[in-house]
């Protein structure tokens, strides 16, 4: 087996390459760029740009609805929030901006299949960034998945002209670099090959750096459904074209048209029943013009709507993602819906949250502040409550004796920072009550 990070790179590279198609495929379906729905093949430029009108992004719609709810929203170190560790932990979300950090790799998971985080140094300061999958791959730990045993991180530089690869193993980390292109001048159209060597291995303390947020099933939210998107595109451009050719109605020509006028001349009948707006066809005695009849097409959109229904009932999506109006779904099924799409949050921030937890535990050793004590990613709640409704659920939680701070938290939804700086407000509320009393009572109006 592999160990060191050159013997790592081929391998890490060809794995790399060979799932390539299937990444820029879910990439397609989920930023609006979904093959065109199938025709005839040999089409013209302007057919085409007709059939790109057809495609609806209901796999991004679906992404987004989702990773709406998985928003992160701080981290907890320990019972403590003044310990080192807490307060060090609450910086390198700051300071890296983990939020959106976070965000990014979440919607890598859900549109591929998986994102990475991977945590560098930089100036001595722990670096947090979400890596494309296109660029990073892992060799998992096959008894412990989420564990890597070796990482790789490939990317081109058009500036320099060169290519770039960072190999990670136990320990162990080493850059190569290449040409950006070939020998005949064409760029690189794959990672692995032709690496060269590009100083010397540098050794840190820990394991490697590269944390997976791999989907469940391996599989991207829409990726099992794609045959139904596909049957949702080619439904709205049968849609489309008969729209179309309502628009521009079939006529047809009963008799038969002379082929030279009076003086021998040839006819270009093409070009005198042209069809435009206003147009008048002067036709000779005797020919009769027929016209097709106007097609229904609402059966078409409500195939249209039966389709969505059954994508959103398939990726358990409430419908009004797809359809936004009221009369789709009645407010049994609405509640089922989205009680659906909660509980698939849920799991899917259980499976997001130890690859987080294990870059920001990373970064802590960096800063030599580990503590020993459980890092805890922290979430917005995704159940999309009002703030009507949070407060009501506070009163009762305050009621049942639960305590401010863990009802601020997991009811509020507020951050350690939020929670902190509302406990300051509120300590100097208080204190400049008691001074007003205090005021107050000096003056003899007690």
């Amino acid at each position: 087996m592999a160990t060191t990070p050159a013997e790592w790179l081929p391998i890490l590279a060809k794995r790399l390459d060979a799932r390539q198609a299937r990444i820029a495929k879910n990439r397609s379906y989920a930023n609006g760029n979904a093959p065109l729905p199938e025709m005839s093949k040999n089409t013209k430029e302007t057919w085409k740009a007709f059939q790109k009108k057809a495609r609806t992004n209901y796999g991004g719609l679906a992404c987004e609805s989702l990773g709406g709810r998985m928003v992160p929203n701080g981290v907890r170190v320990g019972a403590s929030t003044t310990s080192p560790a807490a307060v060090a932990a609450r910086r390198v979300w700051r300071d890296n901006r983990l939020d959106v950090v976070f965000g990014d790799a979440i919607s890598n998971m859900l549109t591929t299949s998986v994102g990475y985080l991977i945590t560098g140094v930089r100036d001595g300061q722990p670096i947090i960034t979400s890596e494309k999958p296109e660029q990073v791959i892992t060799a998992p730990d096959p008894t412990q998945p989420w564990r890597a045993r070796a990482a790789l991180k490939a990317w081109r530089d058009p500036d320099a002209g060169k290519d770039y690869a960072l190999v990670w193993t136990p320990g162990v980390r080493q850059r190569f670099s290449r040409k950006s292109t070939n020998d005949n001048g064409t760029p690189h159209p794959q990672v692995d090959g032709e690496w060269e060597v590009d100083g010397e291995p540098e050794t840190f303390a820990g394991g490697v750096p590269v944390y997976v947020l791999e989907n469940k099933d391996g599989v991207a939210e829409f990726e099992p459904h794609t045959d139904v998107i596909d049957r949702i595109n080619l439904g709205k451009l049968q849609r489309l074209v008969t729209t179309a050719m309502q628009a521009f109605k079939v006529r047809a020509l009963k008799g038969g048209l002379p082929s030279q006028d009076e003086d021998g001349n040839d006819i270009d009948w093409a070009k005198i029943l042209e069809a435009a707006p206003g147009a008048l066809l002067d036709l000779p005695e005797g020919i009769d013009v027929w016209e097709s009849d106007a097609t229904d097409i609402r059966p078409l959109l409500e195939g249209e709507k039966t389709d969505a229904r059954d994508f959103a009932g398939v990726i358990r999506t409430p419908i009004s993602v797809f359809i936004p109006s009221g009369e789709n779904q009645s407010a049994e099924g609405a509640a089922n819906a989205k009680e659906g799409e909660i509980q698939k949050a849920k799991d899917r921030i259980a499976r997001a949250s130890s690859p987080g937890e294990g870059a920001l535990l990373e970064a802590l050793r960096v800063l030599g502040v580990d503590d020993g004590e459980t890092i805890e990613l922290l979430w917005m709640p995704p159940e999309h409550v009002s703030f009507t409704e949070k407060t009501q659920a506070a009163t009762q939680a305050k009621a049942a004796g639960m305590s401010a701070r863990w009802i601020k938290q997991n009811i509020m939804g507020m951050s350690p920072d939020e929670i902190a700086q509302d406990e300051a407000d509120a300590a100097t509320d208080q204190l400049l009550a008691a001074t007003l009393i205090g005021a107050a009572g000096g003056t003899g109006n007690a």
